[in-house]
């Protein structure tokens, strides 16, 4: 009888975004540890294939810890020249020995999600053409996928390398009212990303306000997040300066009995609140923090320019750093992390901490 052989891994990708503190001793930057991720516990399910029993199934695990980690200057520019010699990596306080080690630039996979409501600060031109510097800033085998969100959620395209397909896609993003933020990214992590391996990113344009998305929250994609390994890069506008302004045009005008004017604003909704925006700042700053990407704020069509070339500068640029824990594992249990570079006044950002999973492959 034909053996069927099943690998089961448990790999663990991983980031966060920690600025390393330089100075505790000079020679070295560091991640500093924040809040690991909340603890979490997947079941590894291996399906049999026909007419196979458990004991035609063959199981090797192996406990490589994959950590990518960004390694900048203080001005936020990427160092590329680090070798492996200079990094020392941390579990649970104890040194590990980085059994993998790569510099090399690897493709990535990427959704371009733009906020299309009304309440955007930029022209649909500004956003459509800062979306196109960004796709050609990308290398040739990266692949994109373009989703628009107002109400609804769009795709205009599907992860592809086609620089004319995304182009097309990019041009048939269209403004609508309504802004349906956490749909957008719940249909990212739960359905599209679901079948994309390698290395996966999402930059989001928007200023971070959910109005129409429904049956979801915040802290719904959040969870959804810290367990993935996509980096989540946010470019937030501000439109609070707006929406006050709109709210003050619309007021309904009265007038008393002596024919005197006077104005009565309508209550407000969901979206016009200040709660709201401080609620779309902590929820950008969570989501880039758990991830490792890097939360960027733009207040004109320049800025996003310069938002999209960086993000597209910081892909090219990530290290992958491995060990085999020198400890037992034990699935569902959080673990702390922290990595060391021996050159000064550096930044490091990658994962504070991870909770041991099991994936099927």
């Amino acid at each position: 009888m034909q053996d069927c052989v099943k690998i089961s891994f448990i790999v663990l990708i991983c980031f966060n975004n920690l600025f390393g503190q330089s100075g505790r001793v000079p020679a070295y930057s560091e991640s500093s540890p924040e809040k690991a991720a909340e603890k979490m516990s997947k079941q590894s399910v291996i399906e049999k294939a026909d007419g196979k029993t458990d004991e035609d199934v063959i199981r090797i695990e192996t406990d490589l810890v994959i950590i990518p980690a960004q390694i900048s200057q203080r001005s936020g520019k990427p160092v590329a020249d680090l070798r492996k010699e200079e990094f020392k990596v941390f579990e649970d306080g104890k040194e590990q020995e980085i059994a993998y080690f790569s510099n090399e630039q690897q493709p990535f996979t990427v959704a371009l999600v733009l906020d299309m409501s009304y309440s955007s600060v930029f022209k649909l031109q500004e956003i459509q053409n800062a979306a196109l510097t960004f796709v050609n800033q990308l290398r040739q085998n990266d692949k994109v996928m373009i989703i628009s969100f107002d109400e609804k959620v769009n795709i205009l395209c599907e992860p592809t390398d086609n620089r004319k397909v995304l182009k097309m896609a990019i041009e048939g993003a269209k403004i609508a009212s309504g802004t349906s933020l956490y749909s957008a990214l719940d249909v990212v992590l739960s359905e599209k990303f679901k079948s994309v391996s390698g290395r996966k990113a999402i930059v989001l344009l928007s200023d971070g306000v959910d109005t129409s998305s429904r049956n979801l929250s915040a802290n719904d994609v959040l969870q959804q997040i810290i367990e993935t390994d996509v980096l989540v890069y946010p470019i937030q506008y501000n439109t609070w300066d707006d929406v006050q302004k709109s709210r003050k045009d619309s007021a309904q005008i009265f007038y008393d009995d002596d024919d005197r004017p006077y104005s009565v604003e309508m209550p407000r909704k969901k979206g016009e609140r200040e709660q709201d925006y401080e609620e779309a700042t902590n929820f950008f700053k969570e989501i880039s923090t758990q991830t490792g990407g890097r939360i960027f704020r733009v207040s004109s069509g320049t800025n996003l320019n310069q938002a999209f070339t960086s993000i597209a500068d910081e892909l090219r640029k990530v290290y992958v750093l491995g060990y085999y824990p020198s400890d037992e594992r034990k699935v569902g249990v959080t673990y702390s992390l922290r990595i060391r570079v021996y050159r000064p006044n550096l930044s490091v950002r990658a994962r504070s901490g991870y909770v041991l999973t099991v994936q099927q492959f």
